[in-house]
């Protein structure tokens, strides 16, 4: 295998709402709906000196060799799903793109760049279009003139606050919200995903695993033997860049903080902040469950 490094721009189309999907069509109906939306994408991309790298999820992972062709590929995709449904399905879409340097192997593509590009996909909401200040740096002018700056934030792989700009595809603009000068837009940083240990493994939650089930059933992705555990006592899910516990269970999941805090949760969730361990139904001398955050990035790929 041959890895090497060229600039690219890496674009991700992520659906919104895809759970629901899943939930009203059926898993088949809703996998044959995400597999004509990755085609499209790969359709879309092609007009534009571009390619789809592989789908992950419900999202297409697609490159280019501009970032003026990333861009409008975003636009046209964006046109499409508002006026075309999708293996019959009206679709939203939020995306994110990145230019910069990609490594490539064995078709796949890896690093900063394409991190980036995921967490800004995260950072969009449906039907929005966010890029960085390095890429509005490569757009032409033409391009250019269809964006606006929408927020601060620190990415990784920078050592400083980058400018998130917005590529507007609407023809018609008068629904856009007006920009407030004096509110405060500083998008979360992306601190890492969350590092799950206990005595039989690990798990990472990231934008990849977005939730892990804890209990007594043996389906569960993290089971424990206690006889006060719950079959499905607790979950762990991100949401953005933020990790929260959500307990459902009969007898509450004990929770310590690193830094000496002591909680107990029943039917509630709880932002999971820095480190500590929880376990569920009981406080035991041993049997924690350690949560940590993975100081690489949530959005690796």
């Amino acid at each position: 295998m041959t890895r090497e490094t060229t600039q690219r721009a890496v674009l991700f189309a992520d659906i919104s709402g895809s759970t629901r999907l899943f939930s009203v069509l059926g898993d088949q109906v809703a996998r044959d709906v995400i597999y004509a939306f990755v085609g499209r994408c790969a359709t879309v991309a092609a007009r534009f000196d571009g390619a789809l790298v592989k789908g992950i999820g419900d999202a297409a992972l697609c490159i280019f060799k501009t970032a003026d062709g990333a861009a409008l590929a975003a636009s046209t995709l964006q046109n499409e799903m508002h006026s075309h449904q999708v293996g019959g399905q009206s679709l939203r879409v939020h995306v994110g793109l990145h230019f910069g340097p990609v490594m490539t192997e064995d078709r796949d593509v890896f690093g900063d760049t394409v991190n980036i590009a995921a967490y800004l996909t995260d950072m969009a909401i449906p039907e929005q279009i966010l890029t960085t200040e390095a890429t509005f740096a490569q757009l032409t002018p033409t391009v250019r003139s269809s964006t606006r700056p929408l927020f601060r934030a620190r990415v990784k792989g920078t050592s400083r606050e980058t400018v998130v700009h917005e590529i507007l595809w609407r023809n018609d603009r008068d629904d856009i919200t007006a920009i407030n000068p004096s509110a405060h837009r500083v998008l979360p940083a992306d601190n890492g995903a969350l590092l799950i240990e206990w005595g039989a493994g690990s798990i990472r939650v990231d934008h990849l695993r977005s939730a892990v089930i804890v209990g007594r059933g043996q389906h569960c992705d993290i089971v424990v033997a206690s006889r006060y555990a719950s079959r499905e006592h607790a979950t762990v899910r991100t949401e953005g860049t933020d990790f929260f516990l959500i307990d459902r269970s009969i007898n509450g999941t004990f929770v310590e903080f690193d830094d000496g805090r002591k909680l107990h949760v029943l039917r509630r969730e709880l932002a999971l902040e820095g480190k500590g361990r929880f376990y569920p139904g009981e406080s035991p001398a041993e049997g924690w469950i350690r949560f940590v955050r993975d100081r690489r990035s949530m959005y690796r790929v």
